[in-house]
């Protein structure tokens, strides 16, 4: 038998899932294609093409169902159910987007660029709304799959960054058939923009999922109110004449808060604590 050295390291064993991320990636983009593809084809503009967002979750349970069954079903609700967490992650769910909404705004105020028209104050309490039809009808389509299923199963495979990445790019391409369906916004922001704004948001959710114990509900928090952050603030495209900066500018923001994540906690975890996430 061989003795182990003593100044041989000790490695961290660390539990693989069960469960294929990449038949999750070909499962999820099949059924949310099926439903976009057509209707970008033939350019329809409906409201069912919200049928797509969902493609990520229905992925993530059917084969957590069929591989994990009950128990494994079961540990992904018990994440979802994970909210006696700091109260800094609730503030960052909820604001983050919106402070650097307004600063890229300010700055592209301050650059010369014109003021953009902002809602009518009178009418901020249709966030709320605004953001409970955004968590159910997009974003609790998403994130079971995404941050539940496939996050886990990569960062037993490679760090938190490398995962964060591989992630954020595969979830961006997910949306490739929206820049092309009539009438969605995503037709007027340029694809490039998108995909690097989906991928340093990627980071945070890594970074977010690490540190609350796998929280599955800070990151449909995070989700919905990042998107309800863009919908009404003028940052995209659509609400600002067709002026790209302020978005470019948030982007930029974005990344830097990334980086100053990922210098923070380090790339291997993106996170203080030890161990990987259950599920």
């Amino acid at each position: 038998m061989r003795m182990r050295d003593k100044r041989e390291p000790r490695s961290r064993h660390v539990p693989q899932r069960q469960g294929s991320v990449v038949s999750f990636f070909l499962l999820t983009f099949a059924l949310s294609w099926a439903v976009w593809v057509p209707m970008a084809l033939l350019e329809i503009d409906h409201p069912l093409y919200k049928l797509g967002t969902f493609g990520p979750t229905v992925a993530g349970l059917l084969l957590t169902g069929v591989v994990q069954g009950r128990r494994g079903l079961r540990a992904l609700w018990r994440r979802l159910l994970i909210w006696r967490v700091s109260v800094f992650w609730y503030l960052f769910s909820f604001l983050s987007t919106a402070v650097a909404a307004l600063a890229a705004i300010g700055l592209h105020v301050a650059l010369g660029g014109a003021v953009p028209t902002f809602n009518d104050p009178a009418q901020l309490y249709l966030v709320v709304p605004a953001f409970l039809y955004v968590l159910f009808t997009s974003v609790v389509g998403e994130e079971i799959g995404w941050r539940g299923y496939a996050l886990p199963r990569l960062q037993d495979r490679t760090n938190a960054l490398s995962a964060s990445l591989v992630l954020g790019v595969v979830w961006g391409l997910w949306h490739l058939p929206l820049f092309w369906m009539a009438g969605n916004f995503h037709q007027a922001i340029p694809l490039s923009l998108f995909l690097l704004q989906i991928t340093g948001f990627s980071v945070l959710y890594t970074w977010m999922n690490n540190n609350t114990r796998g929280s599955l509900l800070i990151p449909h928090l995070f989700h919905a109110a990042s998107n309800t952050t863009l919908g009404v603030l003028p940052i995209l495209p659509s609400a600002t004449g067709g002026a790209t900066r302020p978005l470019w500018l948030a982007v930029g923001i974005l990344w830097g808060v990334a980086a100053a994540v990922v210098a923070i906690y380090g790339p291997s975890r993106l996170s203080r604590r030890e161990g990987r996430t259950s599920g």
